[in-house]
Protein backbone atom coordinates (compact mmCIF):
# COMPACT_ATOMS: atom_id res chain seq x y z
CA UNK A 1 0.00 0.00 0.00
CA UNK A 2 1.43 3.40 -1.06
CA UNK A 3 2.09 5.98 1.55
CA UNK A 4 2.33 9.65 2.22
CA UNK A 5 5.99 9.97 1.55
CA UNK A 6 5.64 7.84 -1.13
CA UNK A 7 3.54 9.88 -2.88
CA UNK A 8 5.31 13.18 -2.07
CA UNK A 9 8.45 12.23 -3.25
CA UNK A 10 6.06 11.47 -6.64
CA UNK A 11 4.49 15.15 -6.59
CA UNK A 12 7.85 16.75 -5.06
CA UNK A 13 5.34 18.55 -2.19
CA UNK A 14 5.56 17.93 1.80
CA UNK A 15 3.51 14.91 2.92
CA UNK A 16 1.99 17.29 5.13
CA UNK A 17 0.73 19.08 2.38
CA UNK A 18 -0.69 15.96 0.86
CA UNK A 19 -2.20 15.42 3.87
CA UNK A 20 -4.16 18.94 4.08
CA UNK A 21 -5.46 18.30 0.32
CA UNK A 22 -7.01 14.95 1.20
CA UNK A 23 -8.31 16.67 4.26
CA UNK A 24 -9.97 19.44 1.86
CA UNK A 25 -8.01 22.05 3.93
CA UNK A 26 -9.21 25.38 2.47
CA UNK A 27 -6.79 27.22 3.44
CA UNK A 28 -3.69 25.92 2.08
CA UNK A 29 -2.21 28.26 -0.31
CA UNK A 30 -1.19 25.53 -3.60
CA UNK A 31 -1.37 25.70 -7.51
CA UNK A 32 -4.36 23.83 -8.65
CA UNK A 33 -2.65 22.11 -11.10
CA UNK A 34 -0.51 20.61 -8.12
CA UNK A 35 -3.43 20.05 -6.30
CA UNK A 36 -4.65 17.74 -8.72
CA UNK A 37 -1.53 16.43 -9.41
CA UNK A 38 -1.88 15.18 -5.72
CA UNK A 39 -5.20 13.61 -6.27
CA UNK A 40 -4.79 12.11 -9.33
CA UNK A 41 -1.73 10.47 -8.24
CA UNK A 42 -3.61 9.41 -4.88
CA UNK A 43 -6.40 7.38 -7.39
CA UNK A 44 -3.74 5.42 -9.46
CA UNK A 45 -1.14 4.22 -6.06
CA UNK A 46 -4.78 3.52 -4.69
CA UNK A 47 -3.57 5.22 -1.53
CA UNK A 48 -5.75 4.60 1.50
CA UNK A 49 -5.66 6.84 4.63
CA UNK A 50 -4.99 5.31 7.92
CA UNK A 51 -8.24 7.01 9.78
CA UNK A 52 -7.36 5.63 12.92
CA UNK A 53 -4.05 7.53 13.34
CA UNK A 54 -5.18 10.50 11.83
CA UNK A 55 -8.08 10.40 14.77
CA UNK A 56 -5.69 9.88 17.19
CA UNK A 57 -3.68 12.70 15.99
CA UNK A 58 -7.27 14.95 16.18
CA UNK A 59 -8.28 13.45 19.60
CA UNK A 60 -11.13 12.05 17.29
CA UNK A 61 -12.90 8.93 17.34
CA UNK A 62 -15.90 9.29 15.32
CA UNK A 63 -17.76 7.15 17.81
CA UNK A 64 -20.98 8.89 20.09
CA UNK A 65 -21.55 7.14 22.86
CA UNK A 66 -25.59 6.59 24.50
CA UNK A 67 -26.00 6.29 28.33
CA UNK A 68 -29.08 4.61 29.33
CA UNK A 69 -30.55 2.89 32.40
CA UNK A 70 -31.49 -0.77 31.34
CA UNK A 71 -30.77 -1.79 28.33
CA UNK A 72 -34.09 -4.36 29.16
CA UNK A 73 -36.30 -1.34 28.53
CA UNK A 74 -37.82 -1.82 25.56
CA UNK A 75 -38.80 1.96 25.68
CA UNK A 76 -34.61 2.51 24.81
CA UNK A 77 -34.91 0.69 21.86
CA UNK A 78 -36.79 3.33 19.46
CA UNK A 79 -34.48 6.01 20.81
CA UNK A 80 -31.03 4.16 19.90
CA UNK A 81 -32.29 3.07 16.97
CA UNK A 82 -33.11 7.21 15.58
CA UNK A 83 -29.81 7.94 17.38
CA UNK A 84 -27.82 5.03 15.64
CA UNK A 85 -29.71 6.64 11.95
CA UNK A 86 -28.55 9.87 12.23
CA UNK A 87 -24.99 8.34 13.93
CA UNK A 88 -24.25 6.49 11.07
CA UNK A 89 -25.49 9.04 8.01
CA UNK A 90 -22.94 11.62 9.62
CA UNK A 91 -20.07 9.04 9.75
CA UNK A 92 -19.99 7.86 13.16
CA UNK A 93 -20.71 4.78 15.58
CA UNK A 94 -22.87 4.51 18.43
CA UNK A 95 -21.44 3.19 21.24
CA UNK A 96 -24.24 1.86 23.96
CA UNK A 97 -23.50 2.07 27.35
CA UNK A 98 -26.16 0.74 30.26
CA UNK A 99 -26.06 1.41 33.87
CA UNK A 100 -27.86 -1.84 34.71
CA UNK A 101 -25.40 -3.49 37.19
CA UNK A 102 -22.33 -0.85 37.35
CA UNK A 103 -21.11 1.59 39.91
CA UNK A 104 -22.98 4.74 39.41
CA UNK A 105 -21.53 7.31 36.91
CA UNK A 106 -19.31 4.94 35.66
CA UNK A 107 -20.16 5.95 32.54
CA UNK A 108 -17.90 9.12 33.12
CA UNK A 109 -14.77 6.61 31.95
CA UNK A 110 -15.85 6.80 28.58
CA UNK A 111 -15.00 10.53 28.49
CA UNK A 112 -11.98 10.42 30.61
CA UNK A 113 -10.38 7.73 28.47
CA UNK A 114 -11.34 9.27 25.34
CA UNK A 115 -13.36 6.66 24.24
CA UNK A 116 -16.49 8.58 22.34
CA UNK A 117 -16.31 12.70 20.83
CA UNK A 118 -19.79 13.09 22.52
CA UNK A 119 -22.00 11.97 25.20
CA UNK A 120 -25.94 11.13 25.04
CA UNK A 121 -27.09 10.53 28.50
CA UNK A 122 -30.26 9.26 29.42
CA UNK A 123 -29.87 8.47 32.85
CA UNK A 124 -31.82 9.93 35.92
CA UNK A 125 -29.51 10.23 38.51
CA UNK A 126 -27.74 13.21 37.43
CA UNK A 127 -25.86 14.88 40.47
CA UNK A 128 -25.25 18.32 40.01
CA UNK A 129 -21.44 17.88 40.86
CA UNK A 130 -21.82 15.43 37.47
CA UNK A 131 -22.37 17.83 35.25
CA UNK A 132 -19.60 19.91 36.40
CA UNK A 133 -17.33 17.35 35.84
CA UNK A 134 -18.97 16.84 32.50
CA UNK A 135 -18.54 20.50 30.98
CA UNK A 136 -15.02 20.81 32.65
CA UNK A 137 -14.48 17.58 30.07
CA UNK A 138 -14.79 20.02 27.37
CA UNK A 139 -16.34 16.87 25.63
CA UNK A 140 -19.93 17.99 24.30
CA UNK A 141 -22.63 16.27 25.79
CA UNK A 142 -26.73 16.15 25.78
CA UNK A 143 -29.01 15.70 28.40
CA UNK A 144 -31.95 13.02 26.70
CA UNK A 145 -35.29 11.94 27.94
CA UNK A 146 -34.90 14.46 30.65
CA UNK A 147 -33.60 17.59 32.10
CA UNK A 148 -31.46 18.92 34.91
CA UNK A 149 -31.12 21.90 36.85
CA UNK A 150 -27.57 22.38 35.86
CA UNK A 151 -27.85 22.66 32.24
CA UNK A 152 -29.93 23.95 29.48
CA UNK A 153 -28.37 20.95 26.91
CA UNK A 154 -31.09 18.31 26.60
CA UNK A 155 -33.73 16.47 24.14
CA UNK A 156 -37.38 15.67 25.93
CA UNK A 157 -40.16 14.50 24.74
CA UNK A 158 -43.21 16.75 25.86
CA UNK A 159 -44.16 14.40 28.70
CA UNK A 160 -46.43 16.87 30.16
CA UNK A 161 -48.66 17.05 27.06
CA UNK A 162 -48.66 12.78 26.85
CA UNK A 163 -49.52 12.98 30.56
CA UNK A 164 -52.40 15.17 30.35
CA UNK A 165 -53.54 13.24 26.84
CA UNK A 166 -53.57 10.14 28.54
CA UNK A 167 -55.86 11.76 31.51
CA UNK A 168 -58.00 12.92 29.18
CA UNK A 169 -58.91 9.91 27.35
CA UNK A 170 -60.12 8.82 30.67
CA UNK A 171 -62.31 11.43 31.25
CA UNK A 172 -63.99 11.11 28.19
CA UNK A 173 -64.66 7.68 29.31
CA UNK A 174 -66.39 8.67 32.25
CA UNK A 175 -64.31 7.86 35.02
CA UNK A 176 -63.92 10.31 38.01
CA UNK A 177 -61.45 8.27 40.35
CA UNK A 178 -58.15 8.34 38.03
CA UNK A 179 -55.17 7.17 40.26
CA UNK A 180 -52.06 8.03 38.56
CA UNK A 181 -48.71 5.44 39.52
CA UNK A 182 -45.67 8.05 38.52
CA UNK A 183 -42.34 7.16 37.83
CA UNK A 184 -39.50 8.34 40.47
CA UNK A 185 -40.50 12.34 41.07
CA UNK A 186 -37.01 13.17 41.03
CA UNK A 187 -37.27 12.32 37.38
CA UNK A 188 -37.95 15.37 35.64
CA UNK A 189 -40.16 13.32 32.90
CA UNK A 190 -42.12 11.52 35.71
CA UNK A 191 -42.60 15.63 37.23
CA UNK A 192 -43.82 16.55 33.83
CA UNK A 193 -46.27 13.38 33.73
CA UNK A 194 -47.61 14.29 36.73
CA UNK A 195 -48.27 17.68 35.68
CA UNK A 196 -50.14 16.94 32.75
CA UNK A 197 -52.61 14.88 34.95
CA UNK A 198 -53.29 17.25 37.15
CA UNK A 199 -53.47 20.15 34.27
CA UNK A 200 -55.83 17.74 32.75
CA UNK A 201 -58.15 17.27 36.22
CA UNK A 202 -58.38 21.04 36.69
CA UNK A 203 -59.32 22.20 32.95
CA UNK A 204 -62.08 19.32 33.37
CA UNK A 205 -63.72 20.53 36.93
CA UNK A 206 -62.31 17.82 38.77
CA UNK A 207 -60.39 17.79 41.97
CA UNK A 208 -56.50 17.16 42.68
CA UNK A 209 -55.97 14.50 45.31
CA UNK A 210 -52.34 13.66 46.65
CA UNK A 211 -53.74 10.28 47.96
CA UNK A 212 -54.60 9.62 44.23
CA UNK A 213 -50.87 9.55 43.18
CA UNK A 214 -48.70 6.47 43.72
CA UNK A 215 -44.89 7.47 43.21
CA UNK A 216 -42.65 3.94 42.12
CA UNK A 217 -39.73 3.43 39.75
CA UNK A 218 -40.12 2.92 36.42
CA UNK A 219 -39.86 -0.93 36.50
CA UNK A 220 -42.00 -3.74 36.16
CA UNK A 221 -41.44 -4.61 39.87
CA UNK A 222 -42.35 -1.25 40.91
CA UNK A 223 -45.98 -1.07 39.23
CA UNK A 224 -46.85 -4.31 40.60
CA UNK A 225 -45.98 -2.73 44.35
CA UNK A 226 -47.73 0.09 43.39
CA UNK A 227 -50.65 -1.64 42.52
CA UNK A 228 -50.61 -3.91 45.52
CA UNK A 229 -50.71 -1.03 47.93
CA UNK A 230 -53.45 0.47 45.71
CA UNK A 231 -55.37 -2.67 46.36
CA UNK A 232 -54.52 -2.63 49.94
CA UNK A 233 -55.12 0.16 51.12
CA UNK A 234 -57.69 2.63 49.00
CA UNK A 235 -60.94 2.21 47.44
CA UNK A 236 -60.07 0.95 44.18
CA UNK A 237 -59.88 3.57 41.15
CA UNK A 238 -62.08 3.06 38.38
CA UNK A 239 -59.36 4.16 35.86
CA UNK A 240 -54.89 3.93 36.25
CA UNK A 241 -52.78 6.08 34.49
CA UNK A 242 -49.33 4.45 34.25
CA UNK A 243 -46.76 6.50 33.32
CA UNK A 244 -44.94 4.27 31.71
CA UNK A 245 -45.14 0.97 29.80
CA UNK A 246 -42.85 -1.02 32.68
CA UNK A 247 -45.77 0.16 35.35
CA UNK A 248 -48.20 -0.38 33.19
CA UNK A 249 -47.42 -4.11 32.58
CA UNK A 250 -46.51 -4.57 36.70
CA UNK A 251 -49.83 -2.87 37.63
CA UNK A 252 -51.48 -5.68 35.32
CA UNK A 253 -50.02 -8.49 36.97
CA UNK A 254 -51.08 -7.47 40.14
CA UNK A 255 -54.55 -7.00 39.09
CA UNK A 256 -54.77 -10.21 37.61
CA UNK A 257 -53.06 -11.93 40.80
CA UNK A 258 -56.49 -10.20 42.63
CA UNK A 259 -58.92 -11.07 40.16
CA UNK A 260 -59.17 -7.59 38.88
CA UNK A 261 -60.75 -7.69 35.62
CA UNK A 262 -59.69 -5.33 33.09
CA UNK A 263 -61.63 -2.86 31.62
CA UNK A 264 -64.70 -4.26 33.18
CA UNK A 265 -63.19 -3.15 37.04
CA UNK A 266 -60.63 -0.85 36.17
CA UNK A 267 -59.73 0.84 32.94
CA UNK A 268 -55.89 1.27 32.88
CA UNK A 269 -53.47 2.90 30.23
CA UNK A 270 -50.02 3.33 29.97
CA UNK A 271 -47.45 6.00 28.89
CA UNK A 272 -45.18 4.34 25.54
CA UNK A 273 -46.33 1.85 23.14
CA UNK A 274 -44.42 -0.96 21.92
CA UNK A 275 -44.42 -3.82 19.85
CA UNK A 276 -45.91 -6.29 22.51
CA UNK A 277 -48.72 -3.91 23.92
CA UNK A 278 -50.91 -5.32 21.02
CA UNK A 279 -50.94 -8.51 21.82
CA UNK A 280 -51.35 -8.51 25.49
CA UNK A 281 -55.27 -9.69 26.59
CA UNK A 282 -56.41 -7.14 26.83
CA UNK A 283 -54.57 -5.34 24.31
CA UNK A 284 -53.10 -2.35 26.03
CA UNK A 285 -54.38 1.46 25.36
CA UNK A 286 -50.88 3.73 25.39
CA UNK A 287 -49.89 6.93 24.51
CA UNK A 288 -47.40 6.57 21.46
CA UNK A 289 -44.52 8.53 21.87
CA UNK A 290 -41.89 10.28 19.08
CA UNK A 291 -38.91 7.94 20.34
CA UNK A 292 -37.10 7.32 17.29
CA UNK A 293 -37.50 11.08 16.59
CA UNK A 294 -36.00 11.93 19.81
CA UNK A 295 -32.90 9.74 19.01
CA UNK A 296 -32.70 11.57 16.06
CA UNK A 297 -32.60 14.80 17.14
CA UNK A 298 -30.16 14.28 19.82
CA UNK A 299 -27.70 13.25 17.83
CA UNK A 300 -28.32 16.32 15.60
CA UNK A 301 -27.57 18.59 18.83
CA UNK A 302 -24.36 17.14 19.58
CA UNK A 303 -22.94 17.08 16.23
CA UNK A 304 -23.81 20.84 16.25
CA UNK A 305 -22.20 20.97 19.57
CA UNK A 306 -19.25 19.35 17.76
CA UNK A 307 -19.01 21.55 14.74
CA UNK A 308 -19.79 24.45 16.70
CA UNK A 309 -17.72 24.06 20.34
CA UNK A 310 -20.95 25.23 22.04
CA UNK A 311 -23.80 23.74 23.68
CA UNK A 312 -27.28 23.94 21.54
CA UNK A 313 -30.53 24.75 22.99
CA UNK A 314 -32.83 22.72 24.71
CA UNK A 315 -35.10 21.14 22.52
CA UNK A 316 -38.74 19.82 23.05
CA UNK A 317 -39.88 16.78 20.92
CA UNK A 318 -43.92 17.15 20.57
CA UNK A 319 -46.07 14.14 18.81
CA UNK A 320 -47.48 12.41 21.31
CA UNK A 321 -50.55 10.42 20.43
CA UNK A 322 -53.57 8.41 21.46
CA UNK A 323 -53.71 4.92 20.60
CA UNK A 324 -56.65 3.31 21.94
CA UNK A 325 -57.46 -0.34 22.77
CA UNK A 326 -59.32 -3.31 25.32
CA UNK A 327 -57.49 -1.84 28.17
CA UNK A 328 -59.65 1.11 28.60
CA UNK A 329 -63.93 1.51 28.41
CA UNK A 330 -66.38 3.53 29.08
CA UNK A 331 -67.22 3.75 32.88
CA UNK A 332 -70.56 2.32 33.86
CA UNK A 333 -72.09 2.76 37.14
Amino acid sequence: MATLKEISQIVGVHPSVISRVLNDDQTLKIKDSTRKKILQTVKELNYQPNRMARNLKMNKTNMLGIVIPDIGNPVYSDIIKGAESEANANGYSLLIYSEHNKKKNEFLKLIKDNHVDGLLIASHELEHEIILELESSKKPFVIVNGKHSSSDNYVVLDDKAAGKLATEHLIELGHKHITHISGPIYADSAIQRLQGYREALHQNNYDFKSANVIESQYTIDSGYEAMKEIIKNHTLPTAIFAANILIALGALKAMKEHEIKVPDDISIIGLHDTYFTSILSPSLTTIQMPLFELGVNSVKSILQNIEDKQASPGKIIHGASLIKRESTAEFKI
